[in-house]
């Protein structure tokens, strides 16, 4: 796998932390020499400010106007709220991979603190309108009968798979496994998959499209308790078995109001969210000297 591009959010902090770095007493203090020629705080300052720095200051100005709206409506953002915008940043852009998230903080020199704290703004944002926002029993409703099939129980499937880099190598696995080896004794041992080999190849309780399709092909129509002949996909040769069938269920509004009055809530607020700040930023006193 690849590393993704570094997200926006880490380019907009890295910027900040250096503008952080330069509003300090006694800017002309030397900050570098060339071949004995002084670079000072104050060329540093300049050169920041003529390369985005306004850009960066209405930033700051953006966060400390929402910050003073959610000390006002007492709304406050939990550490869980941002450990789980974190979740969701490594999962929509790194893979799911911690490691490859760690790689690019490391690369610009930001801690995983510093960066939650810059999302606290964003979250506290969505929290001002949420706290303006009422939903109507007739909107729940309405939704559910839009959008049921976003709430039906979708088909699942418990699996595991062994996977090789040569179909040589597939087929002797396969040929194991007819002679009564153990599924997960053999992915431990022949299964090129970091992140299941060590659990006997188990992929968890999934549904329809977590898998390319040639495996999600085989997966999805393989018997309880049976594993396929190799199947190759991009990542090499898979050897599948299916250990549980989770059927697909219609389910009734009475069982999932508070789902789809959540659902409700979060459409709206998202909506809102772009002309909620406009308004808070035209009404705030704001005077920059840059």
């Amino acid at each position: 796998m690849q590393n993704k591009t570094v997200s926006l959010v880490l380019i907009i902090l890295l910027v900040i932390t250096i503008a952080g770095a330069i509003f300090v007493n006694q800017r002309s203090e030397v900050v570098a020499t060339v071949n004995g020629e002084k670079i000072t705080k104050d060329q540093l300052y300049e050169a920041f400010v003529a390369n985005g720095g306004s850009t960066v200051l209405e930033q700051l100005v953006s966060d400390r106007i929402i910050t003073q709206e959610a000390k006002n409506l007492g709304v406050e953002v939990t550490e869980e709220e941002l450990d789980a915008q974190i979740e969701k940043l490594i999962a929509e852009n790194y893979y799911g991979m911690e490691e490859y998230f760690q790689q690019a903080l490391d690369q610009y020199g930001i801690t995983k603190e510093t960066l939650k704290e810059s999302m606290r703004p964003e979250l506290l944002l969505l929290g001002i309108v949420r706290s303006k926002t009422e939903v109507t029993d007739e909107e729940v409703e309405a939704y559910f009968v839009e959008h049921q099939e976003d709430f039906n129980i979708p088909e699942k499937i418990e699996v595991r798979h062994i996977l090789v880099e040569s179909e040589e190598e597939a087929n002797d696995v396969f040929a194991l496994l007819q002679g009564g080896g153990d599924f997960a004794e053999l992915a431990k041992e022949y299964s090129k998959d970091p992140g299941s080999a060590s659990e006997g190849g188990a992929l968890g309780l999934v549904g329809h499209g977590a898998f390319v399709k040639e495996f999600e092909e085989v997966a999805f129509t393989l018997p309880v308790g049976e594993f396929s002949e190799p199947v190759e996909s991009e990542h090499g040769f898979h050897i599948i078995e299916v250990t549980k069938k989770q059927e697909a269920e219609e389910v009734e509004f009475a069982d999932v109001t508070e789902q789809v009055k959540e659902a409700v809530l979060t459409a709206k607020v998202n909506a809102q969210v772009e002309q909620e700040y406009t308004t808070l930023r035209e009404d705030a006193d704001v005077e920059t000297k840059l």
